[in-house]
This record gives structure tokens, sequence and C-alpha cells, in this order.
């Protein structure tokens, strides 16, 4: 809580805003006074660049009812359901004041998810779940079988949100909302979108990057996410300039699915290395605010953990001198903040975004939209 004031989250990709989103602000708005958001960047979940740049994300988010939206880093929003959603709810646990989250589900059953949640965590250290990936089965497809329920990929991810809460033994409580198919999904919304970019942008990035390894000038076996057969299906392929989904489709295996490709070429493309992914228990070291309202601005200090954003309006110009110091985030003795390589990876990868969908956007880690 904030002042009395009870503060509802929702994790999100925008990717694009819709229907599905207004449903959920509104859901927000009866469970709480303000409404903050945990967006991904300009790389999203299902391997992909997003539809939108995230500035542009962010404001739609802010002019729908949203106080604030954090970026969640790139290493994560090119993660799978499992840390997409523990990152996420470890980055709103951390802030220390959120009290609830609020997410769609076609189950619409809270109790029923948390028992799946229950199921989760006991099948971790399980072989089954193990041997069922080790012999062709989809993560999703497996996760169905040890529930006994075929889940969507929203009740998954669902159940994930829950099962991180509950491992971090957060104070947020998780509620659900029905997730209706009489609307647009995001899906359909992006078939009618001119996308400015797509994966086939980083075609050449990538051929250049396999080809070097296969010529040992460069490693990239130590790339977030990659297998050992994973990297063996890449070397194997032929030396010829080929496609982003081309080359994504001709490693397909029964137990990759296309998403999770994706996201592994992508890790390449953008240099993301095993290494820079920060220890859970650790994280965040920093918090990315991409937007806020003004309305809420006199509650930032209360964040617990340093946060990067500018500080546009002059009246507020003061707050930059509370700044937190860290191993992550601080000034060295010219009184510039030293950047760490999750930063540098996230302007790394805005800045490839930025280029390749025309914008003349440079990431500086601190832009922000203020409505």
């Amino acid at each position: 809580m904030l002042d009395d004031k009870k503060i509802v989250a929702f994790i999100c990709e925008c990717n694009p805003f819709h229907e599905g989103h207004k449903r959920l602000i509104k859901a927000a708005k009866k469970e709480g006074d303000i409404i903050i958001a945990v967006m991904s960047g300009n790389f999203v979940q299902r391997g992909e660049p997003a539809v939108h740049d995230k500035y542009s994300r962010a404001k739609k988010l802010l002019k729908n009812g949203i106080s604030m939206v954090i970026e969640l880093p790139v290493e994560f929003s090119l993660s799978s359901a499992k840390y997409f959603a523990l990152s996420s709810v470890k980055l709103l646990d951390k802030l220390g004041f959120v009290d609830k989250l609020i997410f769609g589900s076609k189950i619409n059953d809270i109790d029923k998810l948390s028992n799946f949640a229950d199921i989760n965590i006991k099948s971790k250290n399980n072989t089954q779940i193990k041997e069922m990936l080790k012999n062709g089965m989809s993560y999703s497809k497996a996760l169905s079988i040890i529930y006994g329920k075929n889940l969507s990929s929203n009740d998954i991810l669902a159940v994930e949100y829950i099962t991180a809460i509950k491992e971090l033994k957060s104070k947020i409580t998780p509620t659900c909302i029905e997730r209706v198919n009489d609307i647009p999904t995001a899906s359909e919304l992006r078939k009618n979108i001119s996308k400015k970019i797509s994966n086939e942008n980083f075609s050449d990035i990538l051929n250049f990057k396999i080809l070097s390894a296969k010529n040992e000038l460069i490693n990239i076996t130590n790339t977030y996410l990659m297998t050992p057969d994973f990297y063996n299906s890449l070397i194997k392929l032929p030396n010829n300039n080929q496609s982003f989904e081309k080359i994504a489709k001709s490693i397909k295996t029964k137990n990759r699915t296309l998403a999770n490709i994706k996201r592994v070429l992508l890790n390449i493309v953008l240099g993301i290395d095993k290494n820079d992914i920060p220890d859970i228990k650790n994280y965040p070291k920093y918090i990315r605010v991409l937007g806020v309202k003004k309305t809420f601005l006199p509650y930032l200090k209360q964040i617990k953990v340093p946060y990067l954003m500018s500080f546009a309006p002059s009246s507020y110009k003061s707050f930059i001198k509370n700044f937190p110091s860290s191993r992550e985030v601080r000034k060295n003795n010219t009184g510039e903040f030293v950047l760490s390589k999750s930063i540098l990876n996230n302007i790394f990868a805005s800045n490839l975004y930025n280029h390749f969908a025309n914008n003349k956007l440079v990431e500086n880690t601190t832009q922000t939209i203020f409505i």
C-alpha cells in the first residue's frame, strides 16, 4: 500500500494494446486505487520484436489508467513462461508496496490455479516432466499431463505467476478475471498491423554469428537458453545466407517450439550470455521506469531499489539526489552512472530495434514518458 491506497499490478506485453487489456484495467480499478504495470520492452516472449516500440506502448497504458509502467529486462522478456513470470513477480515484490497481481485466465478459478501451482512446485524435483521433455513432448503438453488438465498458454502463465508468488513467499495476492473469446486476440490484431520491423531484419547478423562460430572466431555456446543439441543443430546448417525464419524452421524438433527457437536465436543476435542472467535471489538491482503519471511521482521515493528514469518536470529534479547507490547502478567519482551488463544489454537491444524500425530514439536508460 501507498498512503492507504491499494496498489494493483499486472504483467503484460501490450503487443499491441487491445480490449483484453482494457477489461483487465477496468477489473483492476475495482480491486485497488492505483494500477501499475510490468511490460516487456522492444522484444517479446514469442521471440520477436514488438510491433510498436516500448515508449509508444507505455504511453498507451498511461492513457488508459496505468500510473507507472516498468520495463521487464530483455533477458527475461526473451525467456520461458517460468522465468518470464518469476522475474516479473520478483520485480513487483521488490517494490515493496504492491498488494495484488491481476491476470486473465480461461479457467478463471483462483483456487484451481493455486492447486496447479502447488503441483508445479512439487513436480520441479520430479524426473517425470524431464523424461517427457526428453522424449520430445512440449513443455505445455507435459504440464497439462502433470496437472491432469489441458491448459491454455494463458492459464500456464497464470499458474507460473502464482507459483512465483508462493516460491518467493510474497505478500502479493493473486486474483484473476475470465479471459473471454469474443474479443480479437493480440495475434489476430498483429496480422492487421503493417510491421516496421520483424525477425528478418536480424538475418544478416544471425548468419554472421553462426558462420563466425563455425570458424571458431566467436563462442556462442554460452548464449542464454542455448543447449548442446541446439548448438550442434546450428553448426550443421549449410553455409548460405538463410532468413531468420528459415533457420528457425530448419532446426525445429518435437521438443523445440518455434517460440523457444526464436528466443535463442535473438539471444545470439543480441549477445545475451548465460552469465548475464542475474541470480533471481539478488534480482532486481535496478528498476527501469518507462512511463509514469505526474500524480504518481511523489510515491517514487518509496521504491526500495535504484530506479532509472528522466526527471523532466523541473519540480522533481531534486529526486535524483536521493538515487540510491548499489553495485549495479552507482555514481563514479565524476558523477556519472556506472552501467551494469544487464543495463548495457537492454541499451543495445533497444538501439538495434530502433535502428531497424527507423526510430530516431537513442536509448539512454533514462528516457521516460510523463502524462
